[in-house]
């Protein structure tokens, strides 16, 4: 199971996925992991504790979502295993430093919350119209100005607009952009509500590009312009689609 839940006076927020038996497949404790990324969480619980003498466990649940968070600094995953604290096995060396393991909840969180860095985040919400776009693009410029990033303005206002569009095509529902910031790297969501969030998760996933019928130029060109791009489908309805780019 999972949950997304309030991480003390400082606002951070944690999603928490736990191993509630020890027959449970991997890709299953991997869709819980996607759902509580697609709310953006900066503190991610992976329990592990329910799947004790399963080694290869942490590494098949981690793997697919490594590319995130390789590229993003802006989330941390605390590991909770027996045996205590130490450097991740099994993991890429981009992401040792975005896994922490510790021997309990209380103890990982703790750490966590050291570890986090500064962010800053804001967020604007869309209705599924034409004019979508247009404020998406405003909103961005303006965001990326308060944060003094200039050279970001004209990139990210581009990639904003293509997956605001895309996502008002397929899933014509409200939208939600965040853009959030860690030094000189930014994170761009949109969420939508869709009822179809699988099937669309399944066509944009940018690891198979050749056999994507809905990649469009405009996804290429969000795929030139960032670090890295993805989806993670939510629980109920609807999808995150999600880039990262950095500042020259």
């Amino acid at each position: 199971m999972s949950h997304l839940a309030p991480i003390g006076a400082e606002s951070r927020r944690t999603g928490i996925v736990r191993i509630t038996g020890r027959h449970r497949l991997p890709s299953d404790v991997v869709s819980e992991l996607k759902h509580v990324l697609a709310a953006s969480p900066q503190i991610v619980l992976l329990d592990l504790t329910g799947a004790a003498g399963d080694s290869d466990l942490l590494s098949a649940v981690l793997d697919p979502v490594a590319h995130y968070l390789a590229e993003w600094p802006g989330t941390v995953v605390v590991v909770c295993v027996p045996g205590g604290e130490g450097p991740a096995p099994l993991l890429p060396l981009p992401i040792i430093d975005r896994v922490l393991l510790a021997r309990t909840d209380e103890d990982g969180l703790q750490r966590a919350r050291d570890a986090v860095p500064q962010q800053d985040r804001s967020t604007t919400f869309l209705t599924p119209e034409p004019p979508a776009s247009d404020v998406a693009r405003a909103f961005t410029r303006h965001t990326l100005r308060e944060w003094q990033l200039p050279t970001l303005i004209w990139p990210a206002s581009l990639v904003v607009s293509e997956l605001v569009t895309h996502s008002i095509l397929r899933a014509q529902t409200v939208l939600d952009l965040t853009l959030s910031r860690v030094e000189n790297r930014v994170r761009v969501a949109v969420r939508d509500y869709g009822a179809d969030h699988m099937r669309v998760t399944q066509a944009v996933e940018p690891t198979d590009p050749l056999e994507d019928p809905l990649l469009d130029r405009g996804l290429l060109v969000v795929r030139a312009l960032t670090r890295a791009w993805g989806v993670f489908p939510s629980r109920v309805h609807g999808k995150t689609v999600w880039a990262v780019m950095e500042a020259a």
